[in-house]
């Protein structure tokens, strides 16, 4: 029988056969505020399925939209108000890691309905919904509008938080430890 060489060196390395590589994970954060001026109008004549659009804001180095659907998002979630956050038009890099938190504002700042949502995979731009079907019932929002709207205005707060991982090759750190290990055998 003939001795084969495996191509796994189980043994010792060779000097500068050992690299390296060190991922760091961080949260990026932001919050975006959406008013919306003339609530009055919006609030019954917005078809069920029409969302009102943020200005573009960045948080993570990405482009994000607030879409805020006063009459819900679909026939299903008619009668309820849905929030989605979404990339950006022109966001077309790889997918990113995100959570966020939409909230309804009293005219004091408070957030009075709210929810959270993620951690969830975003794609490029309205690829999927990433979104709250059913932040509050219509009828629930009309009976602390009282408390919310000002001056026919109603604030959206979005609070996000971005994963970021960053990866660097480190073979001079690496090296060192190679070094280090080569003079121990």
């Amino acid at each position: 029988m003939s001795s084969a060489h495996t191509l796994l060196p189980f043994g010792p390395l060779a000097p500068g056969a050992l690299s390296g590589t060190v991922t760091r994970a961080r949260q990026a954060t932001g919050t975006h505020l959406h008013r919306i001026d003339g609530y009055s109008l919006v609030d019954g004549t917005v078809a069920t399925g029409k969302a009102i659009r943020s200005s573009p804001f960045v948080v993570g180095d990405r482009r994000w939209e607030l879409l805020y659907y006063p009459n819900g998002v679909n026939c299903s979630h008619r009668g309820f108000v849905s929030v989605d956050l979404a990339l950006g038009s022109g966001e077309e890099r790889e997918a990113t890691t995100a959570s966020y938190r939409v909230s309804i504002l009293d005219y004091a700042g408070n957030p009075v309905h709210s929810r959270i949502v993620g951690p969830r995979t975003f794609e490029r731009c309205g690829a999927r919904w990433n979104g709250v079907e059913e932040l509050v019932a219509t009828a629930e929002l009309m009976k602390t509008a009282p408390f919310l709207v000002r001056d026919d205005c109603l604030c959206v707060r979005c609070d996000v938080a971005v994963l970021r991982m960053d990866t660097k090759p480190r073979n001079g750190w690496f090296m060192q430890l190679d070094r280090a290990i080569s003079g121990f055998r």
